[in-house]
């Protein structure tokens, strides 16, 4: 997934500024009107989707005496470093991103054409070891026209778009005036915070989360899985590789996604083995990896296919969506309204809402065909609000254009849980990207993150997936962040893509009864191991943990998941035990280093972007060295 990455803000980077580019022959749209006068003020769905109550589901089993509770005892006072660590990720160097950047404003002075560009664009690529001639030739193509687009209005230079897409990586030196920002709030106080408990054997609903499913159409068995390219295992994955390893039936441990048999079996699974679920989080990433080759009608496609597996495999029951990075094309380009004719997003919100409206009221169609995102009462006094966190994303290049609340999604958020707090209602939150996670923008990240903050009696959980790992997010009081305040839950994918076995989550929510608090009770993680199937011809899935049972957790409350995260650095066996989970026991999860556990502990904490310097300070000191 790096090396997508790189490839892609390379590209953007060796671009810099594009004001000084012919227009010919390179057609954009004018985009420098914002005015966005949609009133956001709608009035929330308030029929109760979901025709049935909660039931008493059976629970994974209670807690049992575990070894980490008797390491506790053993607990030795850490050895601090002599080196502080840095938590702060960097995909790009963000002095060579200026560097790159600043050389080739001369050639665009000169008034280099779309196709000069594109050569050596390609060629630096190349030399720099950035990805294969295809490849790269192909970013170019598919990001080309779009990126250009909307470079040609940003009004900033280099260095502000290196620290907008890098975020903290580039320090904290760099202004961005124009995209300095905040939402506002009604005019009504923050209700008192009651301290919460949950009660085990009272009504829970049991709900499956599906993300990251990454369907391959061309996955080919046999094929090479340690290619050159970013995404491997297909007949013309590179060749010719000193070791070359070959792609398994049921998928690799490798740059691979998803081939049709790994999904069908897990649906076949799912359906067999938990007859009972209620309803379903899908949190979106439906296409594979090859942003160097879509179009939008492939990701269509594959959008339609993978829709039609979920209805086949789960007819009746509710089915709630999220919209992930990789549906758009070029991924993660998700254009705000002001943006029109070819370079719109509505081609793909007109095509989700055809698929998705078969579960949802027609009082969504009006913010899907906005921006992807819509709110529904489940039952009363609960209510689920699926967002489009892709605009919060750094490679969604319309931002560097203007990132003030794309689509007014916030001021809708906002308004809806206003709306949800009067009428004493509890809300579900899902998305695709975390809003803690390092490619969310710094700005949107903080705006949302006052929002869990301000409505934290009301928001019970975040679900999300985007990062392939087993995992969670915290959030914190921004006014004392020793203090949890509400919990982001990653879901694990699908796709082995990269280093996984595949997996799915069950969560049990509190239910339908006079004292329900519609906190998650207890989630467990299914998964198979992949090497075995590969070996022995069908998978076999299996309960991996259960995060009650298994983390030795009092409840799955912000402060007991606070617990949790501390003992995971004092305890290195309760991180081992962590890091296990957070691959599903993959037999080819990397070897987790200082540096790796320093990252991961500090994700765990990072509910809000680009503030891990601050947030994760003693956690750079604890595991600032791998001597």
């Amino acid at each position: 997934m790096e090396k997508i990455r790189i490839s892609v803000v390379f590209f953007y980077f060796v671009l810099g500024k594009y004001d000084f580019l012919p227009t010919s022959p390179i057609e954009s749209s004018d985009v420098s009107n914002f005015i966005d006068d949609w009133d956001y003020r709608i009035e929330p769905h308030n029929i109760p989707l979901l025709n049935f109550s909660s039931t008493n589901h059976d629970l994974p089993p209670p807690p049992k005496i575990h070894n980490i509770q008797y390491l506790v005892k053993k607990k030795k006072k850490p050895v601090l470093p002599k080196k502080m660590g840095n938590a702060a990720y960097s995909i790009v160097d963000c002095k060579w991103c200026n560097l790159g950047v600043s050389m080739l404003l001369d050639e665009i002075k000169r008034g280099a054409s779309y196709d000069a560009i594109k050569d050596n664009v390609t060629k630096m690529c190349v030399d720099f070891g950035i990805n294969t001639k295809e490849v790269c030739a192909g970013i170019f193509d598919v990001y080309g026209r779009t990126v250009l687009a909307a470079a040609k209005k940003a009004h900033i230079n280099a260095k502000q778009i290196c620290s907008l897409v890098l975020g903290e990586a580039c320090g904290e030196l760099i202004k961005n005036p124009l995209h300095q920002w905040n939402v506002t709030f009604p005019d009504v106080p923050k209700p008192p915070v009651h301290s919460k408990s949950l009660i085990r054997g009272l009504p829970t609903y049991k709900v499956l989360h599906i993300s990251d499913t990454h369907l391959d159409p061309n996955y080919a068995e046999g094929s090479v899985s340690n290619c050159l390219e970013p995404l491997c295992c297909r007949n013309e994955s590179s060749e010719g590789i000193a070791d070359p390893i070959f792609a398994g039936k049921w998928g690799a441990y490798a740059k691979c996604d998803s081939p049709r048999i790994l999904i069908e079996n897990m649906l076949k699974h799912i359906t067999e083995q938990h007859p009972d679920i209620d309803f379903i989080f899908w949190t979106g990433d439906l296409p594979p990896h090859d942003i160097w080759k879509q179009t939008k009608q492939y990701n269509l496609d594959i959008i339609k296919e993978t829709t039609q597996q979920m209805i086949e495999h789960f007819p009746s029951i509710p089915i709630f969506p999220a919209i992930g990075n990789h549906e758009s094309v070029p991924a993660g380009t998700f254009a705000p309204p002001w943006v029109e004719e070819d370079n719109s997003t509505s081609w793909l919100f007109n095509e989700l809402l055809n698929h998705w409206k078969r579960w949802l009221p027609d009082s969504s169609t009006t913010t899907i065909q906005r921006g992807g995102f819509y709110s529904v009462l489940l039952r009363p006094k609960l209510r689920l609000i699926s967002m489009n966190t892709n605009y919060c994303h750094t490679y969604n290049w319309w931002l560097l254009v203007n990132s003030t609340d794309p689509a007014k999604e916030l001021k809708w958020l906002i308004h809806e849980l206003q709306k949800a707090e009067n009428n004493n209602e509890k809300v579900l939150l899902i998305g695709h990207i975390p809003p803690g996670s390092y490619d969310c923008m710094k700005v949107w990240s903080e705006n949302f993150y006052r929002i869990v903050a301000r409505y934290e009696s009301t928001i019970t959980a975040q679900f999300y997936g985007h990062t392939h790992a087993d995992e969670f997010q915290l959030f914190y009081d921004p006014s004392d962040l020793s203090r949890p305040i509400n919990i982001a839950y990653l879901g694990p994918s699908v796709t082995t893509f990269e280093n996984h076995n595949p997996a799915y989550r069950i969560y049990y929510i509190d239910g339908d009864h006079p004292k329900s608090t519609g906190h998650v009770i207890d989630h467990e993680t299914w998964t198979m191991n992949l090497e075995e199937a590969n070996k022995n011809g069908e998978p076999k899935w299996y309960r991996l943990y259960s995060a009650l049972r298994d983390l030795d957790m009092e409840s799955l409350l912000p402060e007991d998941w606070n617990n949790f995260l501390k003992k995971m650095v004092n305890i290195p066996d309760a991180f081992h035990q962590f890091y296990r989970y957070y691959y599903r026991d993959s037999p080819a999860r990397p070897k987790c280093d200082n540096k790796c556990k320093l990252q991961i502990l500090c994700d765990l904490r990072s509910g809000r972007s680009h503030i891990r310097h601050t947030i994760c300070h003693d956690l750079e000191e604890k595991f600032g060295s791998n001597e």
